[in-house]
């Protein structure tokens, strides 16, 4: 499965590079953390869907390694936004002296994502806790997804190269872990 972990952050690499440096202009010299947020943050989607997709299978040991490639991922995310947390980088974020809107929902769902996924991986809890906290984690993860990106996805035209926004292809991964979720009562994964 590592093999399979690789790859994936593999393509979203490429994914990225390609439609923000090749077709969006995007400096080389943001390839480090800025770009890199990008392909780890679509990537930590990806391990949702598989964590889900494993879940419907009962395939408890995949959908394990996936769950904590998810969080993971997540971490990561996490700790590189918030190193370039600034009006330069997210000028959507901000307005002349605070946060707006948008900025805060974004956060604030983010941030309630990440705790109810962090929270299913949690031992001491009963398996209805877990799975309510597993699909309330992807609905909070949808809405950060919305916060961000929403108005960009229907300005196809705006697309880079023509490619869907990073958002947008989250948010899709997001809404299909979270309808497998819904789906499967067993408790694995």
């Amino acid at each position: 499965m590592i093999g399979k972990l690789v790859a994936v952050v593999l393509c979203t690499t490429l994914y990225t590079l390609v439609r923000y440096v090749y077709f969006g202009g995007i400096s080389p010299n943001n390839i480090p953390v800025y770009l890199l947020n990008k392909s780890v943050s679509i990537a930590s989607a990806f391990f949702l869907f598989c964590t889900a997709l494993n879940h419907a299978k009962n395939q408890t040991e995949r959908g394990k390694f996936w769950r904590i490639a998810a969080l993971h991922g997540t971490y990561l995310h996490i700790m590189l936004s918030l190193a370039i947390l600034s009006k330069s980088y997210y000028p959507k974020f901000f307005g002349p002296e605070k946060m707006t809107f948008t900025g805060e929902m974004t956060i604030l769902f983010g941030v309630l994502a990440v705790y109810c996924f962090w929270f299913v991986r949690s031992k001491k809890y009963v398996f209805y806790q877990r799975q309510i906290f597993q699909l309330l984690s992807g609905l909070f993860l949808m809405g950060h997804l919305i916060a961000m990106g929403f108005t960009g996805w229907s300005a196809v035209d705006t697309w880079h190269g023509g490619l869907p926004p990073i958002s947008l292809i989250g948010f899709m991964l997001a809404a299909l872990s979270f309808l497998l979720f819904l789906k499967t009562k067993h408790t694995s994964a």
